[in-house]
């Protein structure tokens, strides 16, 4: 669960602090997490313990991760859990190493690091300010204890130190940036032809016996779902009445309290005439910019227009076609020295030449934007929003803490949590591992209603976040095994299975023979693409990531052997849609490194190098694992 809730929450860290914040986190005493009387473990690390929860964890964020990448292509019945399992502990097993080799090379994470990092999630900030009541209620919600929150945390920050100066530091040989995009910049010119697999699959058949015989042998590609119905009460903050009525005091403090919030600050007209001056300029050059910008000063006392002057003398192209108008500005826009010059003049008043590191300004004011605040009447409506949300967010986490409550020490019913607090107990559907709609459409909701807490021992699920202050906890209340689909329902889709199977190998071998036919006689893919009715395509030279053709095309062109004469390269290959691609390559150009862009070498350097990271940290995990004593029980990789 710790590592579940630092995914969600953890942003970006920030380093900015305030000075409060260390000593309300001192008490937390980061070091009691050490102490622990847990005996079961799936892994020891030169003798640090790796628990079975860290393990499940690890694993149900690893399946996570596949079925968000695989998205409709996930399928539960195809996953190999024991390999999964044993992918995670070996993450876990390196990640132990990793840290373990930090803290030996002396990396270290203060308390003042980890209370920054703390600071910077948002989720334990009130009107952006960090809470420490709001910091305890979120971690305490998830059954997580600030101390084991922040102990994980500087762990985290001890591994990036870690890993990140060994990747910062890494450095690909230089010869190998060159050689590189030889090979990544070349170039290639070829003919091809396509054979369909449309062509292939119209002249097949398949019998009932070899759906049969598929279907015998693939049965449990052909599996309905195990699949669950489920209830579930939802907390949502957004439908929370708190009761609360706004009084004029309240909106009357929440203003005050943000008044600079509804102030437009005051801003000033001026208009300038700049000489300007280089920030190395020698003495000569800057008393001659000076007497040149005192006699304009001279001639606008005198009574010369100061726009026309501006026209004429002004260094600044942006504003002297326009008399030097600069328009309305407030502080922090200009140059310092330019700002304080400007709000301390009044309308129609002169300054004498100001220096900036732009050079010398003479600077005329025009006019006048006092600051205005916004009343309160105008921001009514949005402060009220505000106090009733805060009051609804204060109510939601009072009410989430009771349904976690309810939920666990009543884990055979929801009714009680329901009675509390005046919940309606909904039913999801059937819903599976991988698919359901409402609430299961969520993918940690499915999680938890496949787990074994939930499914096999029939409790209610924690408190399940699936939105900002939105909950749910969810119970099975009938369960459907998997179970093998019938021949007949499945007879179509297998016939289709096998259809493509044939056209597929139909595709290649008929492809196959053209190749060698290429290679072996005085036929050209364009008479082979005339006998087979197909049509023959050219390119010009194309590099590797060429849009067309299609990527298949372009990654059978650079699969071929590269040609040693003026007489093309034949290559044949089948692609993953099954239509055959026969290549002619006809000449192969090597990627020019000194005519790449300096910013695209650039980039091409530090992908090297971070190759080169890579490899390095993965040298050392080698060499970490080779001295290290890891103990791996028999139920750890089950």
């Amino acid at each position: 669960m710790l590592l579940a809730i630092r995914e969600r929450i953890m942003g970006v860290v920030g380093w900015v602090i305030l000075g409060l914040l260390v000593i309300a986190f001192a008490f937390f005493g980061l070091n009691s997490y050490l102490q622990t009387d847990a005996i079961n473990y799936a892994a020891v690390v030169n003798g640090e313990e790796i628990s079975l929860a860290q393990h499940q964890r690890a694993y149900e964020r690893l399946r996570r991760s596949m079925e968000e990448q695989l998205g409709q292509a996930f399928d539960p019945a195809l996953l190999n859990d024991g390999l999964l399992k044993a992918n995670a502990l070996q993450q876990l097993i390196n990640q132990t190493l990793l840290l373990q080799a930090a803290e030996n090379a002396g990396f270290s994470a203060s308390n003042e690091q980890v209370a920054a990092s703390i600071s910077s999630i948002e989720a334990f900030r009130e009107n952006g300010i960090f809470s420490k009541e709001k910091y305890e209620r979120v971690l305490g919600y998830q059954g997580i204890h600030p101390a084991e929150f922040e102990y994980s945390l500087q762990q985290d920050i001890i591994a990036s130190q870690f890993t990140n100066g060994m990747s910062a530091t890494a450095a690909a040989p230089e010869q190998n940036l060159s050689q590189a995009f030889i090979l990544e910049g070349q170039q290639r010119r070829f003919e091809y032809l396509i054979l369909p697999l449309s062509t292939f699959s119209s002249n097949v058949t398949v019998s009932d016996e070899e759906i049969a015989d598929y279907y015998e042998a693939n049965g449990d590609a052909f599996m309905t779902p195990e699949r669950v119905q489920a209830q579930d009460l939802e907390l949502d903050a957004a439908v929370l009445d708190s009761g609360v009525e706004v009084d004029e005091q309240d909106l009357q403090a929440l203003y005050d309290e943000q008044a600079s919030k509804y102030v437009t600050p005051e801003e000033r007209h001026a208009r300038h005439i700049l000489i300007s001056l280089l920030a190395d300029a020698d003495d000569e050059t800057t008393t001659a910019a000076r007497e040149k910008a005192e006699s304009v000063v001279a001639r606008l006392d005198d009574g010369e227009d100061f726009a026309v002057l501006a026209g004429e003398l002004s260094d600044d192209p942006g504003s002297a076609a326009n008399g030097g108008d600069l328009g309305f500005f407030g502080r922090g826009i200009m140059a310092p020295e330019f700002e304080n010059a400007v709000f301390e003049l009044q309308p129609g008043e002169l300054s004498k030449p100001v220096k900036s590191p732009f050079g010398f300004h003479v600077i005329e004011l025009v006019a006048i934007r006092p600051e205005v605040a916004t009343p309160l009447d105008d921001v009514r409506d949005e402060l009220t929003a505000q106090l009733l949300n805060a009051e609804r967010g204060d109510l939601f986490y009072e009410k989430s803490e009771t349904l976690s409550n309810l939920a666990f020490e009543q884990p055979d019913s929801l009714q009680a949590a329901a009675d509390e607090l005046e919940l309606e107990i909904m039913e999801t559907g059937w819903v599976s591992a991988s698919e359901g709609t409402g609430i299961a459409a969520h993918d940690n909701v499915r999680e938890a209603l496949f787990s074994e807490d939930v499914l096999d021992n029939g409790n209610n699920s924690a408190a399940i976040e699936i939105g900002p202050d939105h909950v749910v906890v969810v119970r099975a209340s009938e369960r459907q095994e998997a179970s093998r689909k019938s021949l007949d329902s499945v007879s179509e889709e297998i016939s289709q299975i096998i259809t493509g199977e044939k056209a597929r190998a139909m595709a290649e071998a008929r492809g196959s023979e053209l190749v060698a036919e290429l290679q072996n006689s005085d036929a050209t893919l364009a008479s082979v693409a005339a006998a087979e009715s197909l049509e023959l395509h050219t390119t010009e030279l194309l590099t590797r990531n060429a849009s067309e053709p299609a990527a298949p095309v372009v990654a059978a062109a650079f699969a071929a052997t590269e040609p040693e004469s003026d007489q093309p390269v034949y290559y044949g290959t089948i692609s993953t849609s099954g239509d055959y691609i026969i290549i002619a390559l006809q000449d192969v150009k090597a990627g020019d490194f000194s005519s790449l862009p300096a910013m695209a070498q650039e980039q091409l350097w530090n992908n090297l190098n971070q190759v080169q990271g890579a490899a390095e940290l993965d040298a050392i995990l080698r060499d970490l694992k080779a001295q290290a004593s890891i103990a791996i029980p028999d139920q750890a990789d089950q």
